[in-house]
């Protein structure tokens, strides 16, 4: 016994390696985490693609977008109007100007309905009689007034319209303090139109183209005045544009 010799195993129990062994073993890291890792990458790649998709469709129908028509092509549609459209706006206004009886008078011009144009003037003689204040307010509720002439080429074109008829009417002229004056406020020209009696309460009428004197009260018809509606006459580029006509009955005649 004297002679044996004891060994002593001082390693801590349970513990296979010291702490600096430990320390030096690399971590695993769970599955799942690896998982993730792919499923993140495949969607960056699939982000990334559609992306370009859309890139690249929105190149194609920008390229297919219709192009705005060059300054040429509006010069020589005339505004951007066709053909068609030119011819039938202008046999309208050929087709109603002759209907007018405005054709021959310096351009188009239309007067209302059951009007009549004379010169460069509406018409329309009254279907009643009353006396002249009457008539005033008849043609003011039409938003017209009773007849004005400026010259003896207006007293002229409406001598002819109730020429046929023989009428005497009311026209808006009235004797107010010794002194004419016409509805629209101006002044009376005898030098024009030859001087009228001046005295209180009258109006004046025309009958076979010469005014004559009559009291206010006095019961006739009246004629109202308006100014036509003035359609604007063709241009250049619409004559180039109806130079050929379409065959068709109400465009053929009226066509430029």
């Amino acid at each position: 016994m004297a002679g044996e010799i004891i060994y002593a195993d001082l390693r801590q129990p349970g513990g296979g390696s010291s702490p600096a062994e430990r320390c030096q073993t690399p971590a695993v890291c769970p599955r799942w985490h690896g998982v993730l890792l792919k499923l993140s990458g495949l969607g960056c790649l699939v982000l990334l693609v559609l992306v370009v998709l859309v890139a690249v469709l929105s190149v194609q129908v920008f390229q297919k977008a219709p192009t705005p028509p060059n300054a040429l092509q509006n010069k020589s549609e005339a505004g951007g109007r066709s053909r068609t459209e030119v011819c039938a706006i202008s046999s309208l206004q050929r087709y109603f100007c002759r209907w007018n009886g405005s054709a021959g008078h310096g351009g188009c011009k239309l007067c209302p309905q059951s009007w009549q144009l004379s010169g460069d003037q509406c018409y329309q003689v009254s279907k009643s009689t009353g006396n002249w204040t009457e008539g005033k307010k008849d043609c003011d509720s039409r938003g017209s007034h009773l007849a004005v002439f400026r010259n003896t080429t207006d007293m002229e074109h409406l001598s002819e319209i109730i020429r046929q008829e023989e009428l005497t009417v009311w026209i808006g002229l009235k004797a107010s303090n010794n002194t004419w004056k016409w509805v629209d406020n101006s002044s009376f020209d005898a030098t024009m139109f030859g001087s009228l009696q001046s005295v209180e309460n009258v109006c004046a009428t025309l009958k076979d183209k010469k005014l004559e004197v009559d009291g206010c009260e006095s019961s006739q018809k009246w004629v109202c005045q308006t100014e036509p509606f003035h359609l604007l006459s063709k241009t250049a580029g619409d004559r180039e544009l109806c130079s050929a006509c379409p065959e068709k009955p109400i465009l053929q005649d009226a066509c430029c």
